[in-house]
């Protein structure tokens, strides 16, 4: 199915992006201005050792921000839990796929909820009076760096 397969470009670009990064900060180390080590030789680190004070009591070092920032982005609270994907297959059939967010908080089995409001939102975009299901699955899938529950449906849309 393409769904599946964009899903799946998705994460490869993303880990390429990620690699490419990191390989440019390495690149532009620079020793860090009065920090040495045991035999006074300047430093040089990706992070620098800096704190910043956000209130007179609350200082956060770089690496904390960096860390929160990178935790949030993993994790991102705001968005939908389920991503959803269709292919049609002819006039009135439509196949749905659905994968997961990797980091949640729940939602492990709302799954067929999240397949048949798509299903409903799609027959009434389309015009029709309802659909039915002709197959649906669930299961969990083998990705890195970690597992994701999908399911996968085909809707033929009722007039």
């Amino acid at each position: 199915m393409n769904s599946t397969r964009r899903f799946g470009s998705l994460q490869r670009k993303t880990l390429v992006g990620a690699a490419l990064l990191l390989t440019a900060g390495c690149a532009a180390i620079t020793p860090n201005p009065g920090v040495f080590d045991a035999a006074g030789n300047s430093i040089s680190t990706v992070i620098p050792d800096k704190t910043y004070n956000i209130t007179p009591g609350l200082g956060l070092s770089v690496e904390t921000i960096l860390l929160g920032a990178a935790a949030y982005w993993a994790v991102d609270p705001l968005a939908p839990n389920w991503q959803t994907a269709q292919l049609d297959q002819g006039r009135d059939t439509v196949q749905i796929a659905l994968r997961k967010k990797r980091f949640t908080s729940g939602g492990d089995g709302e799954a067929a909820q999240v397949f048949a409001r798509h299903a409903a939102q799609l027959a009434r975009e389309r015009g029709y009076a309802g659909y039915a299901v002709l197959q649906y699955t669930e299961g969990i899938e083998s990705t890195l760096p970690l597992a994701q529950r999908v399911a996968q449906g085909v809707v033929q849309l009722k007039r």
